[in-house]
């Protein structure tokens, strides 16, 4: 056998060493993750208390790893105790409760800053938020005029209980001083679909909801924290304890009917029930060429509401003074809705609404915000030094009229013609805006009279109210508006130019003027 040759020796050497470069590359490798595996078993041990010793200095209460002078050694109990302390601590936490996974937590909140640069004798323009009074200009203030706590539980989708408290700004006299306090708004019980078949809804509610009609005027106005609803503006509240059902019908996954009809107490929410009678509401909505879950599209709505009006129950020998006074309210409404934007027509009817004796729902009268900035109306300050203002609001359109004409004051038609609406340029840019007309007619025609005598006017209830605004969608949370609001009396030169001794002018032409408002407002949900 022939023996190799120097060149196979080295071939042969170099495999060699490569084999045991590998083998010893793999046998380091193989002992660093033992190591690394005993560490961590190490570790482990001691989190349970095994392997590891650990000592303490009691007069200092160091901790060790190793032993030493006036050091003592820890119980592996004690030691395992130490390590666990967090996981003890985590499984003792108890868990959320399941019914609380079902309530749903909400905030709104309306504010904003007005400036009014003449100050008439009008209701609110804003939500509360009542005008300073007469002869006031430039009177100015940041309000908040609404903030809303919203809780909702809906364990399934077949019921709901809503909560939703409200802040309330009471007037600047009196013992409450202007003062801000929590009232209930909404408190109610809604059953879902309690009845669906062939198209048709049901929905029941009981307790404090929204009416029928005005917090359905509120939507499609758009811009609800910025201006008044026809309805709102004259005094008529969106909430009132009763019980209720709604609903809806549909057809091909259009909706063609939309009603909402309840009994209520007569009195608002923020009130006691003072009638024995109970308030019927109803509205329906048609819309005869279907519309979107949203109520896009044409649509007729017809609302009547029936209540008694009076502060007390029948009328008695006790209480001669007592008069039971029908209030009727209703609305013929057409509007046309897309996503960009909404017009709304409205024809409103009332019996009973407003009057002057007792002071309606909707009786006029100046706000106590101003405090003392109360003056004659500018424009007669030095002409007529004599006119008086009360600095809390006086109430000149509450007082008894002249004894030929009282009997006829509680039993007056009304009516109003309404438009409003608004357009979004773009998804974050809109404009709105609102007229509305009032006219009184006491005792069908029966017009004012000047000290009993033969001197006759119209009613000095008649009224305008002109809005026009632009509104800014910040984000999903935040909405701005811009807008100015004026409101004045269409007979006002009859009774500002009435003889300055007549019951006319005393009680009503030195009192009115126009009142225009300049607002700047936030709407904040989330």
């Amino acid at each position: 056998m022939n023996a190799p040759s120097r060149r196979q020796k080295r071939s042969l050497n170099q495999k060699s060493m490569f084999f045991i470069l590998v083998f010893g590359f793999i046998a380091v490798l193989s002992f660093a993750v033992l190591q690394v595996k005993m560490s961590c078993a190490s570790g482990q041990s001691a989190l349970t208390g095994g392997g590891i010793n650990l000592y303490e200095n009691p007069v200092t209460g160091e901790v060790f790893l190793k032993s030493g002078a006036g050091r003592v050694k820890i119980g592996k109990k004690m030691t395992a105790k130490l390590f666990k302390t967090k996981k003890t601590e985590s499984s003792e936490i108890p868990s959320m409760p399941a019914w609380l996974k079902n309530i749903q937590f909400h905030a709104l909140v309306y504010m904003g800053y007005g400036y009014f640069t003449n100050t008439g004798f009008s209701g609110q323009m804003q939500l509360e938020e009542e005008p300073p009074a007469t002869g006031s200009n430039g009177y100015n203030a940041f309000n908040v005029n609404r903030g809303y706590l919203i809780f909702i539980y809906q364990p399934n989708k077949h019921w709901f209980l809503k909560i939703t408290p409200n802040i309330v700004k009471t007037s600047n006299s009196g013992i409450t001083g202007g003062m801000e306090f929590y009232r209930l708004k909404y408190a109610f019980l809604q059953f879902n679909h309690l009845y669906s078949g062939n198209g048709l809804t049901t929905n029941i509610k009981a307790g404090q909801f929204p009416t029928p009609m005005i917090a359905w005027e509120d939507g499609l106005l758009g811009y609800h924290f910025a201006e008044r609803t026809p309805w709102g503006f004259l005094g008529v509240t969106s909430t009132q304890a009763g019980l209720g059902a709604s609903g809806k019908f549909r057809n091909d996954g259009k909706i063609y009917l939309a009603y909402n009809a309840g009994i209520f107490n007569n009195a608002a929410f923020h009130n006691s029930e003072e009638a024995d009678q109970k308030s019927p509401q109803v509205r329906l909505s048609y819309y005869p060429f279907g519309a979107a879950s949203n109520l896009n599209g044409f649509g007729v709505s017809g609302y009547y509401s029936w209540g008694m009006n009076n502060s007390s129950f029948e009328p008695s020998a006790y209480n001669v003074s007592s008069s039971n006074l029908p209030v009727t309210r209703a609305s013929l409404i057409l509007n046309y809705k897309t996503y960009r934007y909404n017009i709304v027509l409205q024809y409103d009817y009332a019996r009973n609404l407003i009057y002057p004796l007792g002071g309606g729902t909707a009786s006029f009268g100046n706000s106590e915000d101003a405090g003392s900035a109360c003056s004659p109306i500018g424009e007669y300050s030095t002409l007529e030094p004599d006119i008086t203002c009360n600095p809390n609001g006086s109430l000149p359109f509450n007082v008894a009229l002249p004894s030929s004409i009282v009997g006829a004051i509680p039993n007056n038609s009304e009516h109003g013609v309404d438009a409003f609406g608004y357009y979004n340029i773009t998804n974050k840019i809109g404009v709105f805006g609102l007229i509305q007309d009032w006219f009184m007619q006491p005792n069908e025609g029966t017009a004012y009279a000047s000290n009993g005598t033969s001197n006759m006017y119209e009613s000095p209830y008649n009224f305008q109210r002109f809005v026009m605004g632009v509104g800014y969608k910040l984000n999903n949370n935040i909405q701005l508006a811009l807008d100015d609001q004026n409101f004045r009396f269409l007979n006002e030169s009859a009774y500002r130019n009435a003889p300055k001794t007549s019951t006319a002018y005393i009680n009503y032409g030195q009192w009115m003027g126009d009142t225009n408002a300049i607002f700047l407002n936030a709407r904040i949900a989330f």
